[in-house]
């Protein structure tokens, strides 16, 4: 089967985006359309690539792959049925993209892809440390053949505090089924991660991490977004560390970019 262009990709993911900005966006919530994980478009740079995958992978200009590229991300959650005021059942979507968007020389294309399904139960409970619960599954794959092929299940919960000026989660998974291409994923991953985001009257810090304490191996991401109005933030983020996408689920790098990120608003 011939490989798919890019400009498809690029169509397909303007138009969920376009379906995200047109709507009336919440955090997470029990009965609209809303966000759910963060939504940006960065230009970026990378300290390092992981050019022998792609090589091995028969990727097509992989010598050629530059550390100047573009990542961005959209998420949203949309509710399938609601048993009553504190409880549904949620689908969810979010895609990562890292496009080499500058590097005419081979075409510019799409380096990576995460998409990430998910479905879930969500609960809220009205306790003063944790008003979001989250039990469900989710599906992580990079839509790639061969020995670039990157995918993952999981079941998961998450315990959240959302909706005021100091929110904060945890999520723990425990994986299953066949993975493929990447059957050590676990060994980098930890079986959790944590977030936090505190807010100001200009904006919104923002950090996520997970630490493996059996293998010492972790990833961090720190960020800042700067209101510009109600809708669109200017927004600064860096990451270090281990499994920012799939493809380097076992390459340590760092990234830093700059970029525009949807606000949530009421």
């Amino acid at each position: 089967m011939p490989p798919v262009p890019n400009w498809i990709f690029t169509i397909k993911s303007a138009s969920l985006l376009s379906l995200i900005l047109a709507s009336n966006i919440n955090a997470k919530s029990l009965s609209t359309i809303s966000s759910y994980e963060d939504t940006y478009v960065l230009g970026s740079y990378t300290s390092s690539l992981n050019k022998d995958d792609y090589i091995a992978g028969g990727f097509e200009g992989a010598e050629d792959l530059q550390n100047l590229e573009a990542k961005f991300k959209f998420s949203f959650s949309f509710p399938l049925l609601q048993f009553g005021p504190s409880s549904s059942l949620v689908a969810a979507y979010s895609q990562t993209s890292l496009w080499q968007v500058a590097n005419n020389k081979i075409s510019s294309p799409f380096r990576e892809t995460n998409y990430k399904p998910q479905l879930f139960l969500m609960f809220r409970p009205d306790l003063f440390v944790i008003n979001n619960i989250e039990i469900g599954y989710k599906h992580e794959s990079n839509g790639q053949t061969a020995s670039l092929s990157r995918s993952w299940d999981r079941t998961y919960i998450a315990l959240e505090l959302l909706d005021g000026p100091f929110e904060y989660g945890v999520h723990a998974w425990s994986i299953f089924g066949k993975t493929g291409e990447n059957p050590d994923i676990g060994e980098f991953y930890a079986p959790w991660n944590a977030w936090m985001k505190f807010h100001t009257g200009m904006g919104v810090f923002d950090f996520r991490g997970f630490y493996n304490f059996d293998t010492d191996r972790s990833g961090l991401e720190a960020g800042y977004t700067f209101f510009m109005n109600d809708f669109v933030g200017l927004y600064t983020q860096v990451f270090h560390g281990y499994g920012e996408t799939l493809i380097e689920y076992d390459h340590s790098h760092s990234r830093i970019g700059i970029g525009l990120k949807l606000v949530n608003w009421q």
